[in-house]
C-alpha cells in the first residue's frame, strides 16, 4: 500500500518533532541512525522529507517509549515489523504493545499476538493507547492521527485537509493560525471568539510552541 499518505514528504524532522512535543535531535535519531520511520523522497536537501505514515509512526513510538519500552525494544521490534509486515505495519489491528514489547497480529482468527522481537507467541494484556488516536480509512490504513502533545485539543493532522498541517479537529483552523494571532497579540479570549474554539483547548493549542505567561 504505497500511497501519498506514506510517500509525499510533507513535514521536515523540525517541524515533525514540534508536533510530537519531541526534541529535533531525537527524531532526526530515529530517522538517521535508526531508520524507524517511513521515508519520502525530499525535492531538496533541506525540503520535507517525513510523509504522513511517519506521524503516525512516530506519534506511536513515542507513545510505547511513555508506557515504558526502551529505544532498543521500539528499534528491534520495528525492523522485525517492517520485514514481517512491509507496508502493511500501519494496517488497523495489527500492532499493539504490552509496556514491554512491540507485539503483532498476523490476521489470524484466534487473534494471537507475537512479540516482534523473537516471534515469539505472547499472551499479554495488549495495550492499544496509541492507536486509539489514529482515524482510519476505509481501507484500514491511517487517514488521520489526534496529536497527544495538545492535550485537551481535538488537534489532528490529515494530509487531505491543509496539507497534512495540524488542524482543530472538524475545521480548517490550522494551530499555526491560532499561534499567529497570540504572537500578534490578541488575547485567549479574542482567538477562541474569531475560531469559535473553547479557550481551553486554544491554550493547549498553543503551549507547545510558545510559552504562556502564569
Amino acid at each position: 500500500m504505497f500511497d501519498e499518505r506514506f510517500t509525499e514528504p510533507i513535514y521536515t524532522t523540525s517541524q515533525a518533532a514540534q508536533f510530537l512535543g519531541l526534541k529535533p535531535d531525537t527524531l532526526r535519531y530515529w530517522v538517521n541512525k535508526e531508520h524507524l520511520l517511513t521515508m519520502g523522497a525530499p525535492e531538496t536537501p533541506r525540503g520535507p522529507r517525513l510523509p504522513f505514515a511517519a506521524l503516525v509512526e512516530a506519534q506511536l513510538f513515542t507513545i510505547f517509549r511513555e508506557l515504558g519500552l526502551s529505544l532498543q525494544a521500539i528499534a528491534s521490534g520495528m525492523l522485525v515489523v517492517r520485514k514481517e509486515l512491509g507496508p502493511e505495519l500501519l494496517k488497523k489491528g495489527y500492532l499493539a504493545t504490552d509496556g514491554k514489547d512491540i507485539l503483532i497480529d498476523y490476521g489470524k482468527t484466534d487473534a494471537e499476538w507475537t512479540r516482534a522481537r523473537d516471534l515469539q507467541i505472547a499472551i499479554p494484556k495488549v495495550i492499544n493507547e496509541g492507536l486509539q488516536l489514529i482515524r482510519w480509512a476505509e481501507d484500514d490504513y491511517p487517514q488521520a492521527v489526534r496529536l497527544k502533545v495538545y492535550g485537551y485539543a481535538d488537534v489532528v493532522a490529515d494530509p487531505r485537509i491543509a496539507y497534512g498541517q495540524p488542524v482543530f479537529e472538524g475545521t480548517r483552523t490550522r494551530v499555526e493560525d491560532v499561534i499567529g494571532l497570540f504572537m500578534a497579540g490578541e488575547p485567549l479570549a479574542v482567538i477562541a471568539r474569531e475560531f469559535q474554539i473553547d479557550e481551553a483547548a486554544v491554550q493547549d493549542m498553543i503551549r507547545p510552541h510558545v510559552k504562556l505567561a502564569a
